[in-house]
């Protein structure tokens, strides 16, 4: 991995923990419900791309990817052809670096994003800050935290243990059973 490259997701990592205290400040107040939505989401979705960066598995710049488009089917290809969950199972990353999960979690925050920024636009239906309550605004931040910490611990981890993941050897069937 290139340093350009390692700078750029560890900045996605920071701006992500910047989010999420502004998650966690906003929560403190339920005028601030939106926000703090809003944040938890730009977490989630900075934490989980920088995962895949680190990964090299290719995403779209957007920020959803329906699970039966063609961008979310070649994120879970490259996923299943780098053998990454079982990689990761393997160096007992997998319960902290869960990607199907953290995949999910990018792809259901995503959906409130201009909800989040902008309510009900449609006839001035509602602004967002009467939409979201603290049952909600509390579920985002914990699940921006989740992934906050799966991208903090592939950042910690080792080159040796970096390099196996991102290794092309396949994995042998018995070593999986082990």
């Amino acid at each position: 991995m290139t340093n350009n490259k390692r700078r750029m997701i560890e900045g996605w990592i920071d701006k992500a923990w910047n989010q999420l205290q502004t998650a966690k400040e906003h929560s403190k107040s339920y005028t601030q419900y939106s926000e703090a939505i809003q944040a938890a989401q730009e977490c989630i979705e900075l934490s989980v791309k920088s995962i895949l960066l680190f990964l090299d598995i290719p995403f779209p710049r957007s920020h959803r990817w329906e699970q039966d488009s063609k961008e979310f089917t070649a994120i879970a290809e490259q996923i299943q052809k780098k053998q990454l969950i079982d990689k990761l199972t393997a160096q007992y990353l997998n319960l902290t670096i869960n990607l199907p999960r953290l995949l999910f979690l990018v792809n259901f925050w995503a959906q409130f994003y201009n909800t989040a920024k902008y309510g009900f636009e449609a006839g001035y239906l509602a602004p967002a800050k009467d939409l979201f309550k603290k049952e909600e605004t509390e579920l985002a931040v914990q699940h921006a935290q989740e992934c906050h910490q799966a991208a903090s611990h592939l950042r910690s981890i080792g080159e040796d243990k970096m390099a196996a993941l991102l290794s092309f050897e396949v994995m042998n069937a018995n070593a999986r059973q082990d």
